[in-house]
This record gives C-alpha cells, structure tokens and sequence, in this order.
C-alpha cells in the first residue's frame, strides 16, 4: 500500500469521481460526510486539510481526508466538530493496514470520536463504543408508522408520531396553517437557523459553532450545492406566513443526515421541530430517501423515533514515536484527574454520619 499526501484543493474532478464510486459501491460509507463533496467544501475554506490518496499496484484504491494542526504530525478528522461520520473511502474488498495508512500520511497520531465501527483494520485502536441513531425508511414510511405503533412505551400512552400529529393539529386550530418545504435556496432562512441555533448556544452554555467565521462558509457552501449525490438541505415549517421551524442537514443518494435542527421559541409549546421532523420522515421516500441519520448524542427524542444504530467509535491510532508516548502520557493524566474529580463528586454528595 502506498499513500501519497495531496492538500485538499488539489482534489480534480477525476479524483472526484473515483471517490464516489468507491463510496457508492460500499453501503458503510452512505453517508454524506464520506461525500468527496463534503471534503472540498471544507477544503475551500481551509488551509490545513489534506487527503491521503491510497494506491496499490500502481492504482488508486482509496481516499482519507484529514487535517493538521499546528504540530503537523496530529491529526484530526475532516472539518473537526463538524464530521459525523468518519473514516477511510476505499475500494472494496481491497485489504489495509490502519497504522500504515496513518504512517503512510505523515502523522504519528490521528484521532476520531466519529469512526465508522465496521471499518475493521481501526478495531485495536477503539477506546470507546457508541453509536449514531437513525430512522430506517427501506420498508417505507407506513411501515415504520406500523413498527412505531408496536413499540412499547412506558412513558406515554401513544407513539411520538400520533403526539406529534396532535400537537399539529392544534398549532393549525390556535395559530394558521401549516406548510412544509423539504428545501428553501433562501440564505436569508439559512441566516435566521444561523441566528437561533447561535441563541440557543449561548442559553445552553454549549459552544456556539456560528461564530466560527469558517464554519459559516462552509455551511453557506454546502447548502449552496445542489448535486444529484450530494446537497446541503435547508427543510423549513411554516405557520401560516411565519417560519416556526428549520433544519439544516446535507444529504447523499440514499441517507438525510440531520446536522442543525432549531425553530422560533414562542411556537415552544407545539414542538415545531418534531413536526418538521415527522414532515421529512413522511417525505423522505418521495426524495428517494432511505435514512434519516440524526446524528451522535444521548437527546432524548432520538432515541424515541430511531429505530435503528449505526456504531460508531473514539479513540486514537498512534505510531510509536516521542509524541505519541507524550501525548499517552497526557491522556492518562487526564483520565485519572476526572477520576479524582468523579470519587470527590460522589464523596460530597454522601449524607455525613458525623455529629449533627
């Protein structure tokens, strides 16, 4: 195996194509962010990212996207926080080494906390397991209706699609008409998303990702690109003429992967971002749809409405080297002061049996 490092804007349409067909011809690797078209949005817009072309016997049998930091030896998935899936688009049936491949790409180390868990050559350097929940519509979408309607659910007496149907009806009797569109070209509901999701950032305390001015740039990019096997998709739900609901996500030929879902807070009580949510799943087979991937994480609703899991994993593939021990050193010293941190949490929450 050989591997021959090229900056990401050096990606030609050639390379493109051969890119697409590995990933077409791999159902693993459905997913948008495996997409040549994903990588050279963020290529565009950045310096520092790369892609490991993999050769064998002259020819090329597989692409990596990755990107440097300061210490050109790190390495990190595609476009960072932004990658929910990643890993290594490769010709099938083609065998690999993951410590060649990562050697192979100039770095001692390269981490991921999105790896696609099928990939086999990455298995021994997996430190944690988790998964990305997904709504399979290969049976249709009154088949997944039926399934739902089976599950079993101790918290509520009726499935989410009959509450969320409910609570349709109601915005439609108290406030107007609802109206969905699978996709606007408007930017200036991209830039309304941007505004809410920012807001919802900066209540929550979590990081607010639109005020990174290349983050912007790229999701501005992908929602400009309109392709037949890839497509930033802005969904929009309207109640009467007011927008209550937006959702960004990119889409591959058979997979809607939900990346940014928010909606105008005083329509709270009528969950407009589950109503647009069972709008896409209800056209997600007219769009020629077959899963709607929501995305690694632990909120409630997903795991309410998927009925399937993709697995995913975290960790590092290290190449023995001075900075890959340095940087084992720092993860165990990490590991152990959240440890200290976690018995100091559970020894002050215990009730004292000392004098009272």
């Amino acid at each position: 195996m050989r591997v021959t490092v090229i900056p990401g804007k050096s990606l030609t349409s050639e390379h493109s194509l051969l890119w697409s067909s590995f990933q077409q011809a791999n159902s693993e690797l459905s997913s948008p962010f495996f997409c040549p078209e994903f990588t050279s949005a963020i290529a565009a817009v950045r310096k520092d990212v790369w892609v490991g072309i993999v050769e064998e016997a002259g020819k090329i049998v597989g692409f990596f996207p990755f990107q440097r930091r300061k210490i050109r030896s790190l390495g990190y998935p595609i476009g960072g926080r932004l990658c929910d899936y990643q890993g290594l688009v490769i010709k099938p049936d083609v065998t690999w080494d993951a410590a060649e491949l990562i050697h192979g790409c100039g770095l001692k180390i390269w981490k991921f906390d999105h790896l696609i868990g099928s990939q086999l050559p990455f298995h021994k350097f997996h430190r944690y397991k988790t998964h990305s929940p997904v709504i399979s519509l290969s049976d249709g979408y009154n088949a997944y209706d039926l399934e739902q309607r089976a599950k079993p659910n101790w918290k509520a007496r009726s499935n989410w699609i009959q509450e969320v149907s409910r609570k349709a009806r109601k915005i439609e009797r108290e406030v107007g008409p609802l109206r969905f569109q699978a996709h606007v070209a408007d930017t200036a509901l991209l830039r309304l998303l941007m505004r809410w999701k920012s807001d919802q950032y900066r209540r929550t305390g979590a990081f607010d990702c639109f005020a990174v001015d290349w983050i912007v740039r790229v999701v501005e990019r992908i929602h400009a690109t309109q392709q037949k096997n890839f497509a930033g998709v802005l969904s929009a739900l309207y109640v009467g003429d007011e927008v209550a609901a937006l959702h960004f996500s990119m889409r591959s030929q058979s997979v809607w992967h939900s990346w940014f879902p928010s909606y105008d807070r005083k329509f709270e009580k009528y969950s407009p971002g589950l109503i647009l949510l069972l709008k896409m799943v209800e056209s997600a087979q007219t769009l020629g749809l077959q899963t709607i991937d929501l995305g690694k994480g632990g909120e409630s609703y997903k795991q309410r409405v998927a009925n399937a899991a993709v697995p995913l994993a975290e960790g590092s593939v290290e190449i023995p080297s001075l900075i890959s021990a340095t940087y084992q050193t720092g993860r165990k010293l990490r590991h152990q002061i959240k440890k200290v941190i976690r018995l100091g949490l559970v020894a002050s929450s215990t009730p004292s049996r000392g004098v009272r």
